[in-house]
C-alpha cells in the first residue's frame, strides 16, 4: 500500500513525498523479506525513479545497481525485468556523462528484449532508438 500511495504521489508530481514513502517501504520490506528479495528490488527500482526525477542521478544509479543484482539472482540474467532495469540504469549512466556504460547496458537490454519480445516489438524499437542516441553521444554518427 505504501508503494501504491508513493507512486500516486509521484504521478501527481510530488516526487519528495514519493521518495519518502518508498524509503519507508524499502525499510519495511528489507526487514520482512531481507535485502535480496525481488520485492525489495521492485521498491529500489521505484525509489531510483524518484531520485532521478529529483535530479539525483548518482543515487538513482546506486539504487538501480542494487535492484539489478537482486533481479539477476532471482530471475536470472536474461529476464525481461532485468532488461527494464538495464534500460533505466543506462539512462542514469547517460545522464552522468558515461555514454560507454550507457551503450553497454542498452546492448545487453536489447539482446534480452529481442529474445523475449522478438525483433519487431515496439519495446525493442525504443531500445534501438536509445542505443542509436548513445552511439551518437560517443561520436559514431554512422551507427546512429
Amino acid at each position: 500500500t505504501l508503494t501504491n500511495l508513493a507512486n500516486a504521489h509521484g504521478a501527481l508530481g510530488d516526487q519528495h513525498t514519493k521518495r519518502e514513502m518508498l524509503e519507508r517501504s524499502l525499510e519495511i520490506k528489507e526487514k520482512h523479506y531481507g535485502p535480496e528479495h525481488f520485492e525489495v528490488a521492485m521498491t529500489l527500482h521505484n525509489l531510483a525513479s524518484a531520485h532521478g526525477a529529483l535530479g539525483d542521478q548518482h543515487t538513482k544509479r546506486e539504487m538501480l545497481e542494487r535492484a539489478l543484482e537482486v533481479q539477476e539472482k532471482h530471475y536470472g540474467p536474461d529476464h525481461v525485468e532485468v532488461a527494464r532495469t538495464l534500460n533505466n540504469l543506462a539512462n542514469a549512466h547517460g545522464a552522468l556523462g558515461d555514454p560507454h556504460t550507457e551503450r553497454e547496458m542498452l546492448e545487453r537490454s536489447l539482446e534480452i528484449k529481442e529474445k523475449h519480445y522478438g525483433p519487431d516489438h515496439f519495446k525493442v524499437a525504443r531500445t534501438l532508438h536509445n542505443l542509436a542516441n548513445a552511439h551518437g553521444d560517443l561520436g559514431d554518427p554512422h551507427t546512429k
